[in-house]
């Protein structure tokens, strides 16, 4: 058997939070070592380390290398970070390079890995408009869904759809919380997890328990709270529980480290998403669980929920079409389970072990080819 290629990965994250840094260390965990031999690059040390090197994964810090600032002296720095970068590649002799960035401007990393000739590709996770300039130097685009494919500005390098995956093994071992958390063991529980922001829908959501009364039926928010000063849309936490009126079956629980036992915790999952949701990795996450979603009918999301199968879809402005669709799988525990179970299937199916499947045979095409090349050119 011929030895694994190398990939250094450019996270982009030095923790494993948030959809583009969990997408790219689940890719990590569930690469076939035996072909691909990874070695991640963080921007700064964080909580991330001690999980790679259990995982055997080797890590290097090197820094935030991809802002020149203005002025002469931010360009005569970009000018000795693609020098210290390009050393350092040529010091790990990666055969590809995977960049985990939703956007470029002047990366130092790109000029670097094509001033040495190594082929690099851009994991997109949000729709890019506006390309930087630097972006058109990649060897190929990874897109996180069609509509993402569809939606980016066109840059003249190939692309190929990487839908995100989850590693199953985190959420077989999921627990129960609802006790920790003060949710009856016997109700309904509907979820909402993500940043609380009105581009999420949490102003949808907050809905569902005005008009689902049902003593037995509880509701879950996990997520964020931020300044809407600084992130548009964004509720504080004293708006949320104004907004919820005091109601007993409710409970916010914040920010959670551990969204898996959430799932595990709850009936029915709702992403209320009111913008263009690139891919929607909570859908998968849930599918993992065995829960079905109740989501709008946004971005790439149609490309996970097969209405009616493994969930159900609603119009964004149909509150009224999210109540009745989340009414019918309160009422219903048959379908709700049967849901629950196709969501599993779906997840087996196509996204975990195939999006990894998928990215591996574009690596290692992309290094065969650079071979072959090298050695034309010998």
């Amino acid at each position: 058997m011929s030895d694994p290629v190398r990939v250094v990965f450019f996270a982009g994250s030095h923790g494993d939070w948030g959809g583009k840094s969990r997408v790219v260390f689940t890719l990590l965990r569930l690469l076939n070592r035996q072909v691909i031999e990874p070695v991640v690059v963080l921007p700064k040390p964080g909580p991330i380390q001690p999980v790679l090197a259990d995982l055997g994964i080797t890590h290097e810090v090197w820094g935030d290398l991809h802002d020149p600032g203005g002025g002469p002296m931010g360009l005569l720095r970009y000018a000795w970070d693609v020098l210290h970068l390009g050393l350092a590649l040529r010091r790990l002799r990666p055969a590809v390079v995977h960049m985990n960035y939703s956007n470029f401007w002047r990366p130092a990393e790109v000029l670097a890995a094509r001033w040495l000739g190594i082929p690099a590709v851009a994991h997109q996770h949000v729709v890019v408009r506006r390309p930087g300039p630097y972006l058109r130097y990649m060897a190929r685009l990874l897109p996180v869904s069609d509509f993402v494919a569809r939606a980016c500005t066109p840059v003249g390098v190939p692309t190929t759809t990487l839908h995100n995956a989850v590693d199953l093994e985190r959420f077989n071992a999921a627990r129960d919380v609802r006790a920790e958390l003060g949710l009856p063991a016997q109700a309904t529980v509907i979820s909402f997890l993500g940043q609380v922001r009105e581009q999420k829908g949490i102003q949808h959501f907050v809905e569902l328990p005005r008009r689902i009364r049902d003593p037995d039926v509880w509701f879950l928010i996990a997520g964020e709270c931020r300044d809407p000063g600084r992130f548009e849309g964004a509720w504080t936490e004293e708006r949320l529980r104004e907004s919820l009126a005091g109601d007993p079956r409710v409970v916010y629980a914040g920010y959670r480290s551990d969204p898996e036992n959430l799932y595990r915790s709850s009936d029915v999952v709702v992403v209320p998403s009111q913008w263009d949701e690139p891919f929607g990795l909570i859908l998968i996450e849930a599918g993992a669980s065995g829960k079905p979603v109740v989501a709008t009918r946004s971005g790439g999301m149609p490309e996970v929920v097969r209405d009616g199968e493994n969930g159900l879809l609603v119009e964004r402005a149909d509150v009224e079409g999210l109540v009745t669709a989340v009414r019918r799988l309160v009422d219903d525990v048959a379908l709700r389970r049967a849901m629950g179970s196709n969501a599993r299937r779906v997840v087996e199916e196509e996204f975990s072990t195939k999006p990894v499947r998928v990215l591996e045979g574009v690596l290692l095409r992309l290094a065969q080819a650079r071979r072959t090349q090298v050695a034309r050119v010998a």
